[in-house]
């Protein structure tokens, strides 16, 4: 089986988002126990933008007298980021944005030391591509988990971008999913949040294995889906752990960003039944095995 796609142990410990599409139970019927409070943990997370910016709109006259109004952070899933953007014309929207995580994002990033210079284009441009293609099979997905609790629910489409590369990133471009929400006097910020956007967040990390069931997914889908789009995905034959043997540190070595693999394949189908030395400390087991490419 591949490795488990595990949570970033440097992100914020916060509730999981609320399957919810508003904050008003939108009937018909009587408000379903625990609707209020799955919604008020959905909204913890952007209370500093509702603090300091009552409505959007108050955040869009801040956005035009210089300011910058955004939220980044994450609730047991990949990065979210919630700010206020402006058109060329003027117009105000919220964007929100989920970015990749989890094992897509360290096969995007294997992919990248594999595809080299010559190929970064083509490389993001199949990256945009199927990105689009596994957003349009995840949502509904996601939309299904909504309707249990709003049963007219429809999940927008997002849309995958690229950003410049983080300063202090791994120096490949920034990919994700965004939608936005046009902003009126009367809009509010629960109207700026969709569920299902919000939820996908989860989707990225498989924290607490949530979407475990979902085939495309695992690591192998993921791979597939990537390679189809002419992204140069790479899994390891023995633990299934995306990996590279291009990095300029390990030039012809295959290697993963996952820190606990490295190099040493942790392959749980290997034989490693060996007996232990009388008096020695070590087997030769200890060295573990290479990764090496399916």
């Amino acid at each position: 089986m591949p490795k488990k796609r595990k949570k970033n142990p440097k992100a914020p410990r916060k509730q999981a988002p609320a399957r919810s599409a508003s904050a008003q139970w939108p009937g018909p019927g009587p408000e379903p126990e625990g609707w209020k409070v799955r919604v008020t943990k959905s909204r913890d997370a952007l209370d500093g933008l509702a603090d300091r910016y009552p409505t959007p709109l108050d955040g869009v006259k801040a956005v035009r007298a210089g300011e910058h109004v955004e939220w980044t952070g994450s609730i047991e899933g990949s990065m979210m980021r919630h700010r206020i953007v402006l058109a060329d014309d003027g117009t105000a929207a919220i964007e929100q944005a989920v970015f990749v995580g989890g094992c897509l994002e360290q096969a995007l990033l294997c992919a990248w030391h594999q595809a080299g210079e010559p190929g970064r284009d083509l490389f993001e441009t199949g990256v945009l591509t199927a990105l689009d293609d596994l957003h349009a099979t995840l949502r509904p997905v996601l939309e299904a988990e909504v309707r249990d609790v709003c049963p007219d629910y429809h999940a927008p489409v997002l849309r995958s971008f690229r950003e410049e590369p983080e300063r202090d990133g791994a120096g490949m471009p920034v990919f994700g999913w965004r939608v936005l929400h046009p902003v009126s006097p009367e809009t509010t910020w629960e109207d700026t949040i969709d569920a299902a956007a919000w939820n996908s967040s989860l989707t990225m990390s498989s924290w607490p294995d949530h979407y475990d069931h979902v085939p495309e997914l695992q690591p192998a889908r993921l791979a597939q889906l990537l390679r189809d789009h002419g992204v140069p995905a790479v899994l390891c034959a023995g633990c299934g752990t995306p990996i590279t043997d291009r990095h300029p540190r390990w030039t012809g070595v295959w290697i993963t960003p996952d820190s606990e693999s490295g190099p040493v394949c942790r392959d749980p189908h290997a034989d490693r039944d060996a007996p232990d030395p009388l008096l020695g400390t070590f087997t030769d087991q200890e060295f573990g095995d290479p990764h090496r490419p399916a």
